[in-house]
């Protein structure tokens, strides 16, 4: 069963909604956490779609998981804040990876440091603007032409080479 990101930004939103108005730590960095993902599990699905097939018939499933996992955040974090190249992308993507280099900051001060700062206090209103920011630049990135995509995918998962 494939990961579908808009289900990331459905849990990370629910996990607002359950708790209070002014819900815990916690729960707030937990939902900065699950935004992250949603943007790197649409990064990997996009990459295994468009390099090994969109459908279960059109592909080989160990390929499209091998493509799938083959993502490495710190490689894709290193290559999005590559401006000489980013440049070459269309907006929707270049925004893609702005934020998505963001988010990634984000979700690893979440995850592991108990004092971290956001540049703004960590409330619920800067979570859901970060989820809502989430959800457009996806929708955005998606709406992307394929070919800018898959170049895009191809350039995130694969080491750059000197041209011969």
């Amino acid at each position: 069963m494939e990961l579908r990101p808009e289900d990331f930004i459905s849990l990370g939103r629910h996990d607002l909604r359950q708790s209070s108005s002014r819900p815990s730590q916690v729960a707030l960095r937990r939902a900065l956490s699950t935004t992250y993902y949603a943007m790197l599990h649409n990064l990997a699905k996009n990459g295994a779609d468009l390099l090994v097939g969109a459908t279960d018939a059109s592909r080989s499933k160990h390929a499209w998981q091998q493509t799938y996992r083959g993502l490495e955040h710190g490689r894709a974090k290193s290559a999005c804040r590559r401006a000489d190249k980013m440049r070459r992308f269309p907006p929707s993507i270049r925004k893609f990876g702005d934020f998505f280099v963001e988010m990634q900051e984000i979700r690893h001060s979440a995850d592991y440091d108990p004092y971290a700062e956001f540049g703004e206090p960590l409330t619920k209103a800067f979570v859901e603007s970060r989820i809502s920011r989430a959800e457009r630049v996806i929708g955005d990135f998606n709406a992307a032409p394929k070919k800018d995509r898959r170049a895009f995918s191809v350039y995130v998962l694969f080491p750059m080479r000197a041209s011969a």
